[in-house]
């Protein structure tokens, strides 16, 4: 039986060096994680250079191609693989654009490019674009066709010209874009790793700078709405503390509209220096993973803003990570190698939540929202509090939502 007092399952999915991977080879700079399965690895060593590329999703298969690229990138679904610098394909023996993008299984080359501007951080933003970070802008390069060039987006705030980007994301629409950017501070008074966010509105033309060191995008259905509910979610570090906020964008009536959400985030005394690196959203859920630099989890409900848990999941940086679809939760790496995922454990969270936290509601709309037991007896609590029907013969319809079949008969049964 599982533990009501652990609302979450951690699983480690891979040790990197179990398949010889090189521990200089596992950082920001030279390792990505794309979907929830594909590692793409740049490995350097004195015999040639290698792309490596390991399919978790494939019994960890490795696929080695000596290639020496400046940067790799797999496509979120398909064996497409995206090199940027000055590529040189050692069987070849040939230099190759700027960028450029190739279909694994065929052995062809999709699309290339010879960029004016550096590529200091690149990453795809759908299953046809790439999101391209130059020192002065952000670009879009489309795979759909064979000959356009990436299309500029916006410019860079000036504020922001040569500090580090360390994430980019976009609405499925791709009408609301975020920039991540990282940089130090001079003013000892602050808190020294600065993060900004560059929040950009492709339909008004319109930038805005938010104090941030993790964002992204969600959607939420909830009760009673209409439409679904658009929302942008952005965690930071000040001095003064730290902060997670949840804030509507596109409203659409007649819905109400949602009530911006903050909410402190708790850092150990332990940890003075720490803050928050990566974010991502549980559809199912609506549960925001929220993971910090000296690897402690966070789980916020999306909606309320509750804190939901906390605790260490790793001994060194997560430095970087994905939704994890399979599990509807977060996987990523470490500095050590590990490939870790972290999700809702769906037998013990209603139960913790109504034991640990006290908090009922919270309990029956996550149990009605992603449709999970325990909170039978929240629901036959809150069908005793609601004032007696004046016509005993009424029957509950069968369309009724958010209510468990049999305690939609239960209910049923007591009204007749």
């Amino acid at each position: 039986m599982d533990d009501i007092s652990i609302p979450i399952k951690i699983c480690e999915h891979l040790q990197l060096s179990s398949l010889a991977i090189q521990p200089s080879s596992i950082g920001f700079q030279t390792l990505t994680l794309k979907a929830d399965h594909l590692i793409c690895v740049q490995e350097k060593n004195s015999e040639q250079n290698e792309v490596v590329i390991i399919d978790l999703a494939n019994d960890n298969n490795v696929l080695r191609r000596p290639i020496s690229a400046d940067s790799a990138i797999m496509h979120p679904h398909k064996k497409i693989l995206a090199l940027k610098g000055t590529v040189i394909h050692a069987s070849q023996s040939m230099d190759c654009p700027n960028a450029s993008v190739f279909d694994i299984k065929t052995k062809q080359m999709v699309k290339s490019h010879v960029n004016a501007e550096d590529v200091v951080f690149w990453k795809w933003v759908s299953d046809t674009t790439i999101g391209i970070v130059t020192n002065t802008a952000v670009y879009h390069w489309s795979i759909s066709d064979q000959t356009s060039p990436p299309q500029k987006v916006f410019d860079l705030h000036v504020t922001l010209t040569g500090a580090q980007a360390i994430n980019y994301c976009a609405t499925p629409d791709e009408k609301w874009l975020a920039l991540g950017i990282t940089s130090d501070t001079t003013n000892p008074s602050a808190f020294k790793d600065r993060g900004t966010i560059q929040l950009y509105n492709r339909e008004r033309g319109v930038s805005h700078l938010i104090e941030g060191h993790a964002v992204t995008f969600a959607e939420l259905k909830l009760d009673g709405h209409q439409h679904v509910t658009k929302l942008l979610a952005f965690a930071v570090r000040k001095e003064t503390g730290a902060q997670l906020h949840v804030v509507e964008i596109d409203h659409t009536a007649p819905d109400p509209p949602f009530v911006e959400k903050i909410v402190d985030v708790y850092f150990p005394p332990e940890v003075p220096n720490d803050f928050p690196v990566a974010m991502q959203i549980s559809k199912k859920h609506g549960i925001v993973f929220l993971v910090t630099k000296y690897g402690f989890i966070h789980l916020y409900d999306l909606d309320s803003g509750a804190c939901v848990y906390m605790n260490c999941i790793s001994d060194t940086t997560i430095f970087v990570t994905a939704e994890h679809e399979a599990m509807n939760g977060i996987i990523g790496v470490n500095e050590k190698g590990q490939v870790l995922s972290v999700s809702i454990n769906e037998q013990t969270i209603i139960p913790y939540i109504l034991t640990n936290l006290g908090n009922t509601e919270l309990a029956s709309k996550l149990a009605s929202r992603a449709n999970l037991p325990g909170a039978d007896d929240v629901y036959i609590e809150q069908y005793d509090s609601t004032p007696t029907l004046p016509d005993s013969t009424f029957t509950l319809p069968d369309s009724t939502p958010t209510l468990p079949e049999f305690l939609h008969q239960e209910i049923s049964l007591l009204l007749r």
